[in-house]
């Protein structure tokens, strides 16, 4: 019997099986980032089901690169945070899934069917007149041998505003 013609369905087949077990298994992050200059820092407190950063201060001009384990559950995973500035507070969720897939589908319109060669991260900026949200994207250091020569294009998506204080 002749198994030729199954060649090639075969390396696509292992090539979408690398790249899963690529994004099952990488870290997530996300980010948040003072904007408020000739400010007091921000204090905040982030948790998850299962972490708790207790409370913190976040200078002007710095960014908390805050990176967690992504697993086969990830589906569940949602961290929140508790903002403080002056007399005002705010919270909210920073990372849960349909966020990571809403940067999935940026990083597809903006890279087409180079979007597997690339990650994303969720980036918060914080400014006086609320908080703002984008994704961030960067190569994807895993896949190094099957993209060897990606696109340039934007390394982010537009910043939009979610929140006010």
């Amino acid at each position: 019997m002749n198994y030729h013609h199954l060649k090639p369905f075969n390396y696509i087949f292992i090539t979408t099986l690398i790249i899963t077990i690529t994004q099952i298994h990488g870290d997530l992050h996300f980010y948040l980032k003072n904007e408020m200059r000739r400010n007091p820092p921000v204090t905040y407190r982030c948790q998850s089901g299962s972490s708790d950063t207790g409370l913190q201060e976040l200078n002007p001009g710095q960014t908390l690169d805050y990176k967690f384990e992504n697993d086969f559950y990830s589906i569940r995973t949602l961290y929140f945070c508790h903002f403080y500035f002056k007399r005002k507070d705010k919270v909210f969720d920073v990372y849960k899934r349909s966020m990571a897939e809403d940067c999935a589908l940026a990083r597809s319109n903006i890279y087409g069917p180079w979007d597997y060669c690339f990650r994303d991260h969720v980036e918060w900026v914080i400014r006086k007149d609320g908080f703002y949200k984008h994704c961030v994207f960067f190569y994807n250091d895993y896949l190094a041998d099957v993209c060897y020569s990606p696109p340039t294009a934007p390394q982010s998506s537009p910043l939009q505003k979610v929140y006010s204080w």
